[in-house]
């Protein structure tokens, strides 16, 4: 889910600074309400979010998002350009009214531990500065209700369990978490945490949140209430993601390592590892069937784990397309969705035979998906 390649330079102490511009012919109109069971998967070549039937498995709207116009500094396509900002994860909020996506202004396909040679190659100066925005959208008729703005790449955002507030954080070396007010959209707080720090999670109870800290091979933990940092945890080499599992537990994918670290919710401290040997794209739990999913992108596959009691057992693979990226379930647990990211499709996977099913053409390079149910 978080692959990186670097599409805009910077120059030393410059900024790049974006306005948003509506592409030709887009329109976000309430004429075609979502008004069925539906997967939104976000498009990052695209710039667009494909809305998938889930009672057909079939595309039924596409929703474009704008593109923006370099009103200063110095960027890919220079200054007056109009660029895509490479939409890349998406979330819902707990009423499921509401979508928040991410544009961090960079294809993240290529593999997240590339942000960490690009710095210290020099292709990207710690004190410079992409612009990266937040788009929160209706998610019924996919109008756009807000755009934020960002003093950095905002990688992924998500509502908090009451739905009172948006978190992001900043991939930049001085890494930062935002908490923007879900309503009025004014920023609540300011957390330092990590170095690169990427993916933003909640635990089960929605008491803490985690941070995946790239460049600090940590993972922070904040309280959710109080907004202070807990603890700070030594993960393996690049973490990108804290994702949720079963029994309290998160799942921490190391990239360069190649791992699975196993992180107690309660303790906060790592209880063991995985080991892949493939560089993990997303781990995800399919709480119904007891299973931990992991996505190969390399490889186009994806592995499932089981728990034993002594452990962690590797349950079977399946194969689905290329660049697999993130993965989603449905309510029963029963089929698997995987973004496929250099095939331009969504796999459909039998949770149950491990067997992929079918394929749904959507947009180039889809990233980020996230289940809505009437």
């Amino acid at each position: 889910m978080k692959k990186l390649r670097l599409m805009i330079a910077t120059l030393a102490g410059s900024a790049i600074m974006f306005t948003a511009c509506q592409k030709d012919g887009t329109t976000n109109s309430s004429s075609n309400p979502i008004n069925f069971d539906a997967a939104y998967v976000v498009n990052g070549e695209s710039n667009s979010i494909s809305v998938i039937n889930l009672s057909s498995n079939t595309v039924d709207k596409t929703i474009d998002l704008p593109q923006f116009q370099v009103t200063s500094g110095m960027g890919m396509m220079g200054a007056g350009g109009m660029v895509n900002m490479w939409p890349h994860s998406i979330s819902i909020s707990p009423d499921k009214s509401k979508l928040v996506v991410t544009l961090p202004g960079s294809d993240f396909s290529a593999g997240s531990g590339m942000m960490l040679s690009s710095f210290t190659s020099g292709n990207m100066m710690g004190n410079s500065t992409i612009q990266g925005k937040i788009l929160v959208l209706d998610a019924v008729t996919g109008t756009i209700l807000k755009e934020i703005t960002t003093d950095g790449m905002a990688f992924n955002a998500v509502f908090s369990p009451d739905g009172k507030e948006i978190w992001t954080a900043l991939m930049m070396t001085s890494g930062k978490v935002l908490v923007f007010d879900a309503s009025s959209y004014s920023l609540l707080n300011t957390i330092d945490v990590g170095r690169m720090p990427a993916e933003v999670s909640f635990s089960e109870d929605g008491m803490k949140v985690y941070v995946a800290n790239g460049m600090s091979n940590s993972v922070t933990v904040i309280d959710a209430v109080t907004k202070k940092v807990l603890e700070t945890t030594t993960a393996g080499n690049y973490p990108v993601g804290a994702w949720r599992g079963m029994g309290g537990m998160m799942y921490v994918d190391n990239e360069k390592d190649q791992t699975i670290s196993m992180m107690d919710g309660t303790t906060n401290m790592m209880t063991g590892t995985i080991p892949l040997g493939f560089v993990p794209g997303m781990v995800a739990t399919n709480t119904m069937m007891g299973q931990i999913w992991v996505s190969d992108p390399n490889g186009g596959k994806v592995q499932m784990w089981t728990k034993t009691a002594t452990g962690y057992m590797m349950g079977g693979t399946v194969t689905v397309g290329s660049g697999a990226s993130s993965i989603a379930f449905n309510q029963t647990g029963t089929t698997c969705y995987v973004t496929n990211q250099n095939d331009g499709t969504v796999s459909v996977v039998d949770a149950a035979t491990l067997k992929e099913m079918m394929k749904i053409m959507v947009g180039k390079k889809p990233n980020g998906i996230v289940m809505r149910y009437k």
